[in-house]
């Protein structure tokens, strides 16, 4: 029992003196964990949160509206009568694009004659300017006289629009112009003439009043 104890004594005495010892160790040492313990987890990167969209979530709606004709500021229509023409000029100082069925409205017309000589005598007698939301039409403006128009005189009017029905997308003014026409030069004999135009704007919606 003695002699096995002093030979594994020599054993390590003998190792420590030999210079091969050094890969001896190497070549017990092992890389694998122990048994029971758990080997580290290297950190992984968290997937980044995907943007949603709340359902709840309200998209604020633009005021709609389609051009209308004095979105420029002014428009010009002519009416053939016979052997006469009348040109409507229609303008306005408001900004067209911002017209709404609770605005009002101030509209300049300007009528006068072409393709007649100033030996016949003209005149306006009735001009009329009727108003339709959709919903309600009336009468907004009416000049009645006698108005002479022989070139190169105009008729000039101002027409103020009231506050349309709450909720319409456009305004139609129906516009009526009432003529006397001399038969020949300085006759005094006149025969009657009607224009009729018609003017669309177009309202603010989506909530615009």
């Amino acid at each position: 029992m003695r002699r096995i104890v002093a030979l594994g004594v020599a054993g390590v005495v003998l190792c420590g003196s030999l210079s091969g010892c050094g890969s001896l160790k190497e070549m017990t040492s092992s890389s694998k964990p122990l048994i029971g313990s758990s080997p580290s987890s290297s950190p992984s990167a968290s997937p980044a949160p995907t943007a949603t969209t709340s359902a709840d979530t309200v998209v604020a709606k633009l005021p709609v509206r389609s051009s209308g004709p004095l979105d420029t500021g002014s428009v010009v229509h002519r009416l053939k009568q016979g052997n006469f023409t009348v040109q409507l000029t229609y303008w306005t100082t408001d900004n067209a694009k911002l017209y709404s069925a609770g605005t009002v409205k101030t509209i300049n017309v300007a009528a006068h004659i072409e393709d007649a000589d100033s030996t016949h005598r003209m005149a306006v007698t009735t001009f009329q300017v009727t108003q339709d939301d959709g919903t309600k039409r009336a009468v907004v403006s009416t000049d009645s006289g006698r108005f002479d128009v022989t070139p190169p005189y105009p008729y000039n009017t101002v027409v103020t629009l009231p506050a349309a029905t709450a909720g319409a997308t456009q305004l139609t003014l129906s516009i009526r112009l009432d003529l006397l026409a001399e038969t020949a030069p300085k006759s005094d004999s006149y025969y009657r003439s009607t224009a009729l135009d018609t003017l669309t704007l177009p309202l603010l919606t989506n909530g615009a009043n």
